[in-house]
């Protein structure tokens, strides 16, 4: 896991496990495929107290999909974006309001498709020190943050079973103080935490 004493080799060990090819590129779609309904969202990390930590948002209770649920910065792909990593910096800065100087983007994880159609890019990035957070009140309800080693120790989650359009669906749920994390937020966190683990 990433710590403190490892904090100047942040950059390499995250490129060393993180998709990067998209980073240089103005490759649109990390996956290569022509959706009609591509998305991206933006995993930041920074730290806090010596240790790392994964900001998160909770959605407006007002929004018409998945209101009042927590989420990663993102959404879909904007023609003015050019690139998909560009929609999701455009995304951070329009809900939290984090300006693109402070995301230093490093590494994408796979392209993950939601129930609703959409194929997500989830873009990790490290976020420099001094930002700040604007909350778009229309968008975002709260920003919190959750130390990513919370998230490595395998008993803060549980694997839970649903119906969904007729069918059993699997989902990851953790939660954190008052926060509930589950769906696909939770499953692209499982993802690069196997992707941090696997690598010590």
């Amino acid at each position: 896991m990433l710590t403190i004493e490892n904090k100047d080799q942040l950059y390499l060990n995250l490129k060393k496990i993180l998709k990067t090819e998209l980073i240089p590129t103005e490759i649109w779609q990390a996956s290569g495929r022509n959706q009609t309904r591509p998305a991206a969202v933006l995993i930041p990390l920074f730290w806090k107290d010596d240790e790392l930590h994964i900001l998160l948002t909770k959605r407006s209770k007002n929004l018409k999909h998945h209101a009042g649920q927590v989420s990663f910065p993102g959404g879909g792909f904007d023609e003015s974006d050019v690139t998909i990593r560009q929609a999701a910096i455009r995304e951070t800065e329009e809900e939290i309001g984090i300006t693109p100087q402070y995301i230093e983007v490093v590494g994408y994880l796979e392209d993950l498709e939601t129930n609703s159609g959409f194929y997500v890019t989830p873009f990790v990035a490290i976020l420099k020190e001094g930002f700040k957070i604007i909350k778009n009140i229309h968008e975002v309800s709260e920003v919190f943050s959750v130390p990513l080693s919370f998230f490595s120790n395998a008993n803060n989650y549980r694997l839970q079973t649903a119906l969904y359009k007729g069918k059993k669906v699997k989902y990851y749920v953790y939660q954190y103080d008052e926060y509930t994390i589950w769906g696909f937020t939770a499953e692209i966190i499982v993802k690069l935490v196997h992707k941090l683990n696997t690598q010590h």
